[in-house]
């Protein structure tokens, strides 16, 4: 008998799909009423349009079968392909897989997760030793230890490869002084991260690197992940770029080995799908258990607030909302590189999102576009729209604009204050007498320029919580200008003080020489 037109359908778009999983290197599962995953292309695509991003690989996952795993754009200069074989940076991902190392090793009865710390590691220690002996493991998981942000990003920039630079790490805590009591309020700080890999290191007696792989990657069969920079680049890790005044430059950073326990791993889109589905089948990658489904559960368990609106912290996840539904999710910001995983438990999806660019003055300054992408997906695999376009955040421009401002204002200033110094020199009546008119002259532009200095030298990290080297890192459009700026300030104040102090006690000449501008009361500028 004929086959009915719906029935041919669908036997014409299972082959269709089968066609492109060989081409394009996808991998698809059709189901009746699934997502239009061509629209999610289409929009990914679009995104990807909007923000200039070079290279993206997308999965997605449902249930315990891996729906979707797509490459888009370029990994290279040359024009490589990103596919989803393709191996990115993941960031801060990595938590996660910390904390599934841990609850592996607690379910092994190796380690109590209510236990100090310094009984898998007796030397650990911060500034406080008696706050030292009270920070459990659990508290470094969910990330109220105490330790602070700014610890955390002290070694931001750092390109340590030491068998050692795990221990490193963490044994350089001593003198961290924590921001809050133990136990008490939570913190972001990849400090906590550093110390559970020295735990799951020191506990399983292998290095951090080959207990992941060989308790993680080798049971999901992720063949195309990676432990180690070299590694990843040798087997195609993409260029990574970061953003100038909203354009990608390609960019080399240095591999950070000290911190992998917090966002040194790496892997591909299509076995982040399996990684993902471990969380949405119970702790089991198809007849594999990583984990129990009571383990599995805690993982994913919102434990503490998180201080914003509606967010909580579980083992390595945030745990919020997407269109009034739970979703689990967590981010990986590097200075040239973005991830993002989104689960939606309840309806059974999961999404994998990297890019080998960060544009970090968008996400900083609120926009979050790139953060966007996978939420976007996400909330169309639930039955939502294709979010509308993204666009910069106006306040990211403003900021331009106004850095740009100052930089212009200080080089007008510096040729003012030239021409009024000279002026001195040659027109000696036209110097300022007396003690307030010479201070408001000489003085209040020098205190001006340097309050300007260290609002930008000492201000600016403590408010971004990192150190200067890890702003102009990740920030490279903004934190040059200022440090340029910065310089000017600190360096032409003080030479235009001096050369303004020596002019003033400098007797006056015979002859008044050739006058540079007789006509106009130059006032000193900040610069």
């Amino acid at each position: 008998m004929r086959p009915s037109r719906p029935i041919a359908i669908r036997v014409l778009v299972a082959v269709a799909c089968g066609i492109a999983s060989a081409v394009l290197g996808t991998t698809v599962a059709v189901a009746d009423d699934g997502p239009d995953l061509a629209a999610i292309d289409r929009y990914v695509r679009s995104e990807m349009e909007a923000q200039r991003i070079p290279g993206l690989a997308l999965g997605i996952v449902h249930g315990d079968r891996i729906v979707h795993v797509q490459g888009f754009g370029h990994a290279d200069r040359a024009g490589r392909q990103v596919t989803p074989e393709t191996p990115f940076l993941i960031g801060s991902v990595t938590k996660s897989f910390t904390a599934l190392a841990i609850m592996q090793l607690s379910e092994a009865g190796q380690v109590q997760l209510d236990a100090p710390v310094q009984r898998y590691l007796p030397w650990w220690r911060v500034a406080d030793p008696a706050a030292s002996t009270r920070v459990t493991v659990r508290h470094l998981l969910y990330q109220v230890s105490g330790l602070s942000k700014a610890t955390g990003n002290a070694y931001a920039t750092s390109g340590d490869s030491h068998d050692s630079a795990l221990e490193d790490r963490v044994r350089a805590l001593r003198d961290a002084e924590l921001a809050q009591p133990v136990g008490t309020t939570w913190q972001y700080s990849n400090a906590n991260y550093w110390t559970l890999g020295m735990i799951v290191q020191a506990v399983s007696g292998q290095s951090y690197e080959t207990y992941i792989q060989q308790h993680i990657f080798d049971p999901l069969q992720m063949g195309n992940s990676y432990t180690s920079g070299t590694e990843a680049v040798q087997n195609g890790l993409p260029t990574g770029h970061r953003y100038w005044y909203g354009f990608p430059v390609a960019s080399e950073l240095p591999f950070d080995r000290g911190g992998l326990g917090s966002a040194g791993l790496s892997s591909s889109a299509e076995d982040m799908t399996r990684y993902v589905g471990l969380y949405l089948n119970q702790g089991r990658y198809a007849t594999t258990p990583l984990v129990s489904p009571a383990g599995a559960a805690e993982l994913q368990r919102a434990g503490v607030a998180t201080g914003q609106d509606g967010v909580s912290y579980a083992m390595g996840w945030d745990i919020g909302q997407i269109h009034d539904t739970t979703a689990i999710s967590h981010d990986g910001s590097g200075f040239d590189s973005h991830a993002n995983v989104v689960l939606i438990p309840d309806r059974g999806w999961g999404v994998v999102v990297m890019e080998n660019g960060e544009n970090s003055p968008d996400e900083f300054f609120g926009s979050r576009r790139m953060t966007g992408i996978a939420y976007g997906v996400a909330g169309m695999l639930i039955g939502e729209e294709s979010p509308a376009p993204s666009s910069p955040s106006r306040l990211l421009w403003v900021v331009y604009g106004i850095v740009l401002a100052i930089l212009a204002i200080q080089v007008v200033g510096m040729v003012r204050s030239v021409r009024t110094i000279r002026t001195w020199q040659t027109v000696p009546s036209r110097r300022p007498t007396g003690a307030l008119r010479i201070g408001l002259r000489v003085g209040l532009p020098l205190l001006v320029s340097w309050t300007w200095a260290l609002l930008v030298l000492v201000g600016l990290p403590q408010v971004i919580r990192a150190p200067l080297p890890a702003v102009l890192m990740g920030l490279p459009d903004l934190g040059y200008p200022l440090l340029v700026s910065a310089v000017l300030a600190f360096g032409w104040g003080l030479a235009r003080f001096i050369w303004a102090i020596r002019t003033l006690r400098t007797p006056p000449s015979g002859a008044p020489g050739p006058l540079t501008d007789p006509t106009t009361d130059l006032i000193p500028a900040n610069a």
